[in-house]
């Protein structure tokens, strides 16, 4: 350190150095002090170029010197001496926001308002900063905060722009960042809504410590909860930033600055911004805004919740979750280059579970389709990165090679007349196999199987053309269903013949039994899902009831309230909606029934039971925007139904006709365009629901299954395809 010291001061003759301010991913920090000026200053020491570090903290100094902002951190200097890379910056003494501890809300609306003024100044140049933080918002000795660290910060072309390299704190990410998507002003809103919301109660929407699939599944289809203990109305203008859709956010941060101007005044009256403790410079507009008292709007014109997501409209990867392949990166850095009848008695064996949410943790794929193929990396590395940098990177270039006429859209399912198979098919199990799940990390895939085989197997699907077993199979008594938790470390499997039983599987080659969730008297559940947030499991019932554990700690389960009734038949699927507010569950009765599980102690039914169906209902999925439900049936067809509001579901368009027998699973893809449906014709049959209200048959064609199809499952990456039947095996097939 010395002599780095030596040499920085060499670089720097006209500067004092002083005490180091701190160390991080991009350099070392130290205080200093122009001899001939008299001020106070930061020097950055940049690191040797690694992984594009020097040459991101240059852009930084470019852009911030090309930035003269009350609200922006200034940059006085640049020198670069042999593979010595200095930036010299003003000291901003009152350290950063992270530091700050029981912020009024006052407080908090004022941060809000600097930073606005800042990314609005920003954007106004074409920058975009990408991480929005607290740790990044910086107060000088006056207390005026600022923006700083723009070092991942790019400049926009036009209105938005495709990221090259995408980088950013997962906390903090917009649904389009995290997707490697079209990036535009709405993406640093999302950042500054997210921090916002923490600074208003001390948390940010998703919890930190969740394992970053979770994570990022959250950000990508979970509805955070109003942030509690806030006004409303300014709870209404945080909330619209954390719209999934960026159009559904503010128009530009000037739009947003002034929403909560106004918001924030009606709620703490004139002069809030005096009592707020921040050195504010705001645009005249604005300011008279955080003066000047709107009439409230009435209280049912506010927004109790998030905005239903719809589809990202700027093109990220098909992908959405990551997977488990190639090396892991750097702790403080993560690349992440784009991760469930008529009734026949004693009832048939040939049923199916509903497909638990993890098959299902995918993001949505825009309504354009992606120019860009990304590839996949390490989700292992993904476990140590909340609150890091991630670094995405995209394939083959940082934009789409130049054309004269349009781009050819990928090829679809609709354009090949059979799925091409992976492989050979999974074989092992000496009965029907009848359920298949992903993995969250879509590495792993578990099959389930009935009487006399009796086990849960799993299988490694990293080289989808050469799949291979898992350690033994697990013994599991007349296994019926099967499903992953979010996390992917806990099993959960349903049977014929006893209650849910889960596996603790950290060590995919080892299982370790943890138990049955306990009831008061033994009871068949035919089929399980986990909530996306893992907390809770959900079962359906021989009985035609509908229970809800506690599995927070899976050693340790426990029953919640009392068992759901309604049905009047044996319960064959339920899955809970992205959300995790809504469980639907599907009966030998002929109806899907809605269950409000918002407080999982006290669920309620929602609306009227879906009826339409003429046979038993064997499947249902959610789409993965939570809108619409799909139900698959004995009488041949698949249904979809309008969940917009649980309360009134209504059906969409005509049901889908193709299949010649029983239909006994639905699934939807990842990018919620297209739906999976398999069935006793011993075919998977392929759908397009981009139209909802118009969904129409792709191509369909046996899948090599020689008997009953039971049961299909997308992968995380949408790319694959699983499926299972009476014949005993499992196949795997290619879907783009």
């Amino acid at each position: 350190m010395i002599e780095e010291r030596e040499r920085i001061a060499a670089a720097l003759p006209g500067y004092e150095l002083g005490a180091r301010l701190g160390r991080g991913a991009f350099g070392l920090v130290l205080a200093g002090r122009h001899r001939g000026l008299g001020r106070d200053v930061a020097v950055k020491v940049l690191p040797v170029d690694q992984d594009g570090a020097t040459e991101r903290s240059w852009n930084e100094a470019r852009l911030l010197a090309s930035l003269d902002h009350p609200h922006i951190v200034r940059v006085y200097d640049a020198v670069a001496a042999e593979d010595l890379h200095l930036i010299v910056m003003e000291l901003l003494a009152g350290g950063p926001l992270s530091r700050r501890r029981d912020l009024t809300g006052e407080t908090a609306c004022a941060v809000g308002l600097a930073v606005a003024a800042a990314l609005s100044y920003a954007h106004g140049r074409g920058v975009l900063h990408r991480d929005i933080k607290p740790a990044n918002i910086l107060f000088d000795a006056a207390g005026l905060p600022k923006v700083a660290d723009f070092g991942i910060a790019k400049i926009a072309e036009g209105s938005a722009t495709t990221a090259s390299t995408v980088i950013g704190t997962p906390v903090y990410m917009a649904p389009e960042q995290i997707l490697g998507g079209r990036l535009s002003a709405a993406t640093d809103l999302y950042a500054l809504g997210v921090m916002l919301y923490e600074l208003l109660t001390g948390n940010p929407p998703f919890d930190p410590a969740l394992p970053a699939p979770a994570l990022i599944h959250h950000h990508l289809h979970v509805l955070p909860p109003p942030p509690g203990g806030v006004p409303a109305q300014v709870a209404a203008v945080v909330m619209r930033t954390l719209a999934k859709d960026p159009a559904d956010r503010h128009p530009s941060a000037h739009a947003f600055a002034l929403d909560l101007a106004r918001a924030a005044t009606d709620t703490y009256g004139p002069g809030w911004t005096s009592r707020a403790g921040i050195a504010l410079r705001l645009d005249d507009d604005v300011r008279a805004a955080a003066n000047q008292p709107t009439t409230p709007a009435p209280a049912s014109t506010i927004p109790a919740t998030l905005p239903a997501p719809t589809d990202i409209r700027e093109p990220p990867a098909p992908a959405r979750q990551p997977s488990d392949v190639g090396a892991p990166a750097p702790p403080s850095t993560a690349a992440f280059t784009k991760l469930p009848t008529q009734r026949a008695d004693p009832p048939p064996p040939n049923l199916t579970p509903a497909i638990p949410p993890t098959a299902r943790e995918e993001a949505d794929r825009p309504r354009t389709r992606p120019k860009r193929r990304l590839a996949l990396v390490s989700a292992a590395a993904l476990l140590a990165i909340a609150g890091t940098v991630l670094a995405f990177t995209l394939i083959p270039g940082d934009d789409p090679p130049p054309t004269s006429s349009p781009t050819p859209a990928p090829t679809s399912p609709a354009s090949t007349s059979a799925l091409p198979p992976l492989g050979s098919p999974l074989t092992g199990h000496t009965s029907s196999v009848y359920s298949v799940a992903f993995a969250p990390d879509g590495r792993t895939l578990a099959s389930a199987s009935g009487n006399p085989d009796n086990t849960v197997r799993l299988w490694d699907v990293s080289d989808r053309f050469a799949p291979r077993p898992l350690g033994s199979p697990i013994a599991a008594d007349s296994a019926r269903s099967v499903a992953f938790a979010p996390d992917g470390r806990t099993l959960a499997a349903g049977s014929f013949n006893s209650p849910v039983r889960l596996w603790d599987i950290s060590d995919r080659s080892a299982p370790r039994p943890l138990g049955y969730l306990p009831t008061s008297h033994p009871i068949a559940s035919r089929s399980v899902a986990f909530a996306p947030d893992g907390r809770i499991v959900a079962s359906g019932t021989r009985d035609g009831t509908v229970w809800l554990w506690d599995v927070s700690d899976p050693s340790a389960p426990r029953l919640l309230g009392s068992p759901l009734t309604g049905h009047a038949d044996q319960v064959n699927s339920v899955v809970f909606a992205p959300d995790g507010r809504t469980l639907a569950s599907a009966s030998y009765d002929g109806t899907v029934r809605l269950w409000d599980v918002s407080d999982p102690s006290a669920p309620r039914p929602l609306g009227s039971p879906l009826t339409g169906h003429t046979g038993a209902v064997e499947s249902v999925a959610f789409a993965p925007d939570g809108r619409t439900l799909a139900s698959a049936s004995y009488d041949h067809t698949v249904r979809l139904w309008d969940v917009s509001d649980p309360s009134a579901p209504r059906p969409l368009g005509s049901p889908l006709t193709g299949h010649t027998d029983p239909v006994y699973s639905v699934v939807f893809a990842p990018d919620g365009r297209t739906l999976a449906s398999g069935g006793a014709d011993n075919i998977v049959r392929l759908w397009d629901v981009s139209d909802r209200s118009a969904p129409r048959p792709l191509a369909s064609s046996r899948t090599g299954h020689t008997e009953e199809v039971y049961s299909v499952a997308f992968a995380p990456d949408g790319r694959t395809l699983a499926s299972s039947g009476a014949d005993h095996t499992v196949r795997l097939w290619q879907i783009g």
